[in-house]
């Protein structure tokens, strides 16, 4: 099977990765674009794993107001050099990051920004419900923690599905951003706005 400089470019643009990447994938694949773009993505995700720890200091807000002009958001998006700051697709995803905001109304950045008291008050309530099922203990546990994480995954920036592609939640969507830049990326907070 031949792989044409056409669609290493193709992919290439699509997903930012290293042309021998690019290649491999396209190969491994046989020639399916799109079986190949799937495993680019998984590779650029795990990328992120590697970076997670450098230091963050270059970025920029990204912002959506709704065509009505009555929703905004803003996102604070920063990366490691002002390089991948000025990248019209870095701009591009902390513009959709802002959409997603305006979009999924997000309460919490993750299930662990959660309160520690809104945590209890919600897992008091849930476990009130789960003593009228008459189930022994550890399974009324493991419901109450089922039912926590139900209610506040959606809630919760990074677990929310992404607005663009509900296959993937936000933070697939970072850590693919992340191995297509080579960067770190990390959203600091978000603002939306509505009258």
């Amino acid at each position: 099977m031949s792989i044409s400089a056409q669609q290493i470019k193709e992919l290439r643009d699509k997903t930012g990765a290293g042309i021998s990447d690019v290649k491999k994938a396209l190969e491994d694949a046989k020639g399916d674009t799109g079986a190949a773009f799937k495993m680019l993505e998984r590779k650029l995700g795990s990328a992120a794993l590697k970076k997670a720890s450098r230091e963050t200091k270059s970025g920029l807000i990204g912002s959506y107001i709704h065509s009505n002009g009555r929703i905004a958001a803003l996102v604070e998006v920063f990366c490691e050099t002002d390089f991948v700051a000025r990248n019209p697709s870095f701009l591009e995803l902390a513009h959709d990051l802002a959409m997603h905001v305006a979009a999924m109304k997000p309460v919490f950045m993750s299930v662990q920004d959660v309160p520690p008291e809104e945590w209890q008050t919600e897992k008091a309530r849930f476990a009130e419900e789960a003593k009228k099922m008459n189930k022994p203990q550890e399974v009324l546990e493991s419901i109450v923690e089922g039912k926590l994480k139900a209610y506040f995954e959606p809630l919760s920036f990074l677990e929310q599905p992404f607005v663009k592609d509900q296959n993937k939640k936000i933070s697939e969507v970072i850590n693919e951003s992340i191995g297509r830049f080579g960067e770190n990326i990390k959203v600091n907070k978000f603002v939306r706005l509505e009258i």
